[in-house]
């Protein structure tokens, strides 16, 4: 049987890069044994048989049962590439996924606001809705300053000392 690996390697990297992910995250999320499976796949490597954790790399990309036989033996083009919302997102209201998924994320800051009988966390997310790489530099010291004014009082507040946080 006539099969193009390399097709399918295409077919596997456009959809794992569409998702944005990495060869780690996919394989992590297939639950695929060794990130070399996928390294030799993408790279359309041949094989004399059909590996078994190609099932598991569709169901992880989203694509129904049998797609990548079918990609390897170019019977069906590729898959529409859809994005798949992070795993995180499930559940999350949809202007928050947005804010998530646009822009370039710079910074982040969990705070424990652990408190008796409370497992709570706030994450809070600084971004820039270009990328950095585009920013005036003088506009992004200015941003990063006020990232940090802001990362102290939110740090103080959650020590219980709201006080210090008037004066950040």
């Amino acid at each position: 049987m006539n099969r193009d690996w390399k097709r399918l390697g295409r077919a596997l990297r456009s959809a794992r890069e569409s998702q944005g992910m990495t060869q780690r995250a996919l394989t992590a999320s297939a639950g695929v044994q060794s990130r070399q499976t996928l390294l030799s796949l993408e790279a359309g490597e041949e094989r004399t048989r059909i590996p078994p954790s190609l099932s598991k790399l569709e169901r992880a990309l989203g694509w129904a049962p049998g797609t990548a036989v079918r990609i390897l033996e170019g019977e069906e083009d590729y898959p529409p590439a859809e994005p798949k919302p992070a795993p995180y997102a499930e559940g999350m209201p949809l202007r928050v996924i947005q804010e998530l998924t646009e822009g370039q994320v710079l910074d982040t800051e969990v705070l424990d606001l652990t408190r008796p009988g409370s497992n709570s966390r706030i994450v809070v997310v600084y971004k820039r809705d270009s990328p950095a790489a585009d920013a005036d530099p003088e506009a992004m010291r200015r941003d990063i300053e006020e990232w940090t004014r802001v990362q102290r009082a939110m740090r103080q507040i959650a020590s219980g000392d709201p006080s210090e946080a008037d004066e950040a």
